[in-house]
């Protein structure tokens, strides 16, 4: 598509034609759009016509008529000749792998495996690179549209909790919680607040350790004086606390939630059991890892030797915290010694993922290559988490986040397409 305006003419030329005696022999190529600095060619706009066409015609669909085809195709490749440009300008680029899963998806959605998709663009005498070329396109404009428009869609958590106010959809689930609260006194001091915050944290670790159970604790040292045990007894999810509401639907039985702190002081949860509606089991793991990354004075090699040797250390007795402080490239981790908290493997890269799954309980893995570098990984715990609640706000939210993009790109095509300079010439009879 992006041409610079003298190729056909200086083409022409460099074969010792002179570009009249070229067009009598082949039909001269012509500009039909400029955009910027750019142009749109006949030939360019031709093929992407004939690709719609056969896009409709598998789906049945009546193509419009020759003019207003043209027209509406043209008007599109206009506006994704601005995209790329812009995203050209940004810096941003496609790598391998995203192409070749894009790719892949491409192959999926036509129920194929990629060879079985080449042999089928062979047959219908469509150039894989030219798909590969339109697909890394297509990237291309999807990433900028996420980085332009979707940064300026926010879904405040009140238009969920509308939306789910609206369903009912709320009333379906129950929970029985249990409570401990450390109190604060009126307008605290800095020590006080980091003290009251201290005694909840350790209450919690002796919850979740199994040396005294949350009743016992709450029975103890909560001072709450209205609760025997801590109990609460059973609440409807719009009946629930509104310091609790983003909390404890996201709880499994038997989970203590962190510290909550509130004006009265720092609040410990425990949901003891739920019921109503329909749950969502997914499987966590709770791990930690040190990445070792390669960079301009570290070859892949010298990183994999690297996190061989933690990983040596760290079956050896050295302190996991430390090492990852010492030496991990994630720095979104490394200050909290490499921990990861409890995560879904399906949220990771593939090979971090299966390592995951695979790894015993405590044990400290090989290095783990994945596109980031070498991971070393100990796995401290598993768990089946009850993410219902979790799953339709992530729906809900998703839904309304859609809707709200579709409008903000309509708007920001416009802005785009309005501070761009553009030429249509497609009603030119004269050769460009």
């Amino acid at each position: 598509m992006r041409k610079t305006f003298l190729a056909p003419a200086g083409l022409a030329l460099l074969m010792g034609l002179s570009p009249l005696g070229y067009a009598a022999s082949q039909p001269l190529d012509r500009i039909v759009a400029v955009v910027n600095q750019d142009a749109i060619m006949q030939s360019d706009l031709d093929r992407r016509i004939e690709q719609v066409k056969k896009q409709l015609s598998t789906r049945n669909v009546q193509a419009p008529g020759g003019d207003a085809l043209r027209q509406q195709v043209l008007d599109r490749m206009i506006l994704e000749d601005i995209q790329l440009q812009m995203a050209k300008k940004a810096n941003m680029s496609v790598d391998d792998d995203q192409l070749s899963q894009a790719l892949r998806q491409v192959a999926k959605g036509n129920n194929m495996t990629l060879d079985q998709f080449q042999a089928m663009l062979k047959k219908q005498g469509v150039s894989f690179d030219t798909v590969r070329d339109q697909v890394r396109r297509e990237l291309l404009v999807s990433m900028l549209q996420k980085q332009q428009v979707a940064s300026r869609v926010t879904i405040p958590e009140r238009e969920v909790d509308q939306y789910l106010d609206k369903m009912g959809a709320q009333d379906q689930a129950s929970y029985h919680l249990a409570h401990i609260l450390v109190t604060l006194p009126e307008n605290p001091t800095s020590a006080q607040v980091n003290a009251a915050r201290e005694k909840a944290d350790a209450l919690r670790q002796k919850i979740r350790s199994g040396q005294q159970s949350f009743a016992q604790v709450a029975a103890r040292v909560s001072s709450d004086p209205t609760l025997e045990g801590g109990d609460l007894g059973w609440r409807p999810r719009n009946e629930l606390p509104t310091i609790f509401v983003d909390v404890v639907p996201g709880m499994s039985a038997g989970d203590v939630s962190a510290p909550i702190r509130s004006s009265s002081g720092f609040h410990l949860v425990e949901l003891v059991e739920k019921k109503g509606g329909q749950q969502q089991l997914i499987s966590q793991v709770d791990a930690r890892h040190i990445l070792i990354s390669p960079n301009p004075n570290r070859s892949d090699a010298q990183a994999q030797a690297l996190a061989e040797k933690v990983s040596r250390e760290l079956r050896q007795g050295a302190d996991f915290g430390a090492l990852a402080r010492q030496y991990s490239d994630d720095k979104g981790t490394a200050l909290n010694g490499g921990e990861l908290g409890w995560t879904n493997p399906s949220d990771v890269v593939p090979a971090f993922a299966k390592a995951l799954e695979s790894l015993p309980q405590g044990q400290i893995s090989e290095p783990v290559k994945s596109r980031f570098g070498w991971h070393v990984i100990e796995v401290e715990g598993r768990r089946q988490r009850d993410v219902t609640e979790d799953s339709q706000r992530e729906q809900i939210r998703q839904k309304l986040f859609e809707r709200k993009v579709n409008e903000e790109l309509d708007s920001w095509l416009q802005e785009i397409r309005a501070s761009a300079y553009v030429d249509n010439r497609l009603n030119d009879t004269a050769v460009q």
